[in-house]
């Protein structure tokens, strides 16, 4: 039988974070004047009240105890990334988020528990991206060997043709380049027109990209410039188209010679 002013089991205190200390699990009977104590949950720490409820004729004391969730503080640095945090108290998560570019190496996610922050910090790495692609008739201009880290450029130069779509591509921050360029259609020179000058295949009205024809120049004129271009990859003729010149005549000469030679008196005159 229970004794005068005696209590049974404390009943647990809703909402209190806080539990009958183990030791008093299997008891069923307190004296009066008996003293029981609580500890707070796991994940929980006192803040503040009393730990200790008392048989009182019959009844237990309120439990005055205060038990608020442990603080975690910071889960952590993460380079070219961060955190982001639903709290930093137990039972709260810290959800890793790399930079545009990087991809995360590790759990994604840490657990505020009651001895802090549980797995460890991920890593952020740099997105990298397979060989560039390669463009018929193209030169590609830019890094030749990986790493190709995200933002890497590489650009495109048509050997044959006009280019078709942007100059330049990049590594996106998905791993795969953007969408490459191509080169289309034939580069061809035009006919040279050089006055008072001859060539072969005179006749066609276009030349093809790496043409050679020799130039030369019709009786009564003289070549100033080369005599052999070639059609270039720019649709233009090099080194350059050359001149022909009328050849002066021999009155022509003769006066040339007395204009200069009396230049020359007059120099040696002053």
């Amino acid at each position: 039988m229970c004794s005068a002013g005696a209590c049974g089991v404390p009943q647990n205190v809703q909402n209190s974070n806080a539990n009958l200390a183990d030791k008093y699990i299997t008891m069923t009977s307190f004296p009066s004047s008996a003293k029981v104590y609580y500890v707070c949950d796991v994940g929980y720490t006192p803040v503040g009240g009393s730990r200790v409820r008392i048989c009182k004729n019959g009844k237990w004391t309120p439990l005055r105890l205060n038990c608020e969730r442990k603080p975690c503080g910071s889960a952590g640095e993460i380079v070219n990334g961060r955190f982001v945090y639903s709290g930093v108290e137990f039972g709260d998560t810290a959800t890793a988020v790399c930079d545009e570019g990087y991809i995360l190496v590790g759990e994604v996610r840490r657990n505020c528990m009651s001895n802090g922050w549980d797995g460890r910090i991920p890593v952020c790495e740099a997105v990298d991206c397979d060989d560039p692609p390669v463009v018929k008739n193209a030169e590609m201009k830019g890094p030749q060997e990986p790493p190709y880290n995200y933002r890497t450029v590489i650009s495109y130069q048509c050997r044959v043709g006009t280019l078709i779509g942007q100059k330049e591509i990049w590594c996106t921050k998905n791993g795969t380049w953007s969408t490459p360029p191509r080169c289309h259609g034939k580069i061809t020179c035009p006919p040279p027109n050089v006055t008072n000058a001859f060539w072969m295949r005179a006749q066609n009205r276009f030349f093809q990209h790496q043409d050679t024809i020799l130039i030369e120049c019709r009786r009564g004129f003289m070549m100033k410039g080369p005599n052999s271009i070639t059609c270039n990859n720019d649709g233009q003729w090099i080194p350059r188209l050359p001149e022909c010149r009328r050849r002066r005549n021999n009155t022509e000469l003769l006066h040339w010679r007395k204009s200069s030679a009396k230049e020359k008196g007059c120099r040696r005159v002053f």
